[in-house]
């Protein structure tokens, strides 16, 4: 796991509470609130903005997803699409 490349304080909105901005570059399973829970402070709410520096989620609302373009996949994620093997509708 890699370590935190930045970390801001943003606010504080009580005395028991304080709001931080940080960038990662491996998001391996719960590593967030893993750090935190380390130094004895727990996570209340976890917002993901972007996934590497030109995928974001402008445009996507809470609980909502979309399809991402070959070329999305490409240079975000460094992944070579595959084939669509089976072109009928998802289930969902």
């Amino acid at each position: 796991t890699q370590p935190v490349h930045d970390l801001h304080i943003v606010e504080y909105p009580n005395h028991k509470s304080t709001v931080v901005s940080l960038t990662i570059s491996e998001g391996r399973n719960r590593q967030v609130r893993r750090m935190f829970h380390a130094i004895g402070s727990g996570v209340m709410k976890l917002q993901r903005v972007s996934i590497g520096e030109e995928l974001t989620l402008d445009g996507v609302s809470e609980g909502e997803w979309r399809v991402l373009s070959d070329k999305e996949v490409q240079r975000a994620l460094n992944w070579e699409p595959g084939e669509i093997i089976n072109d009928q509708p998802l289930p969902f």
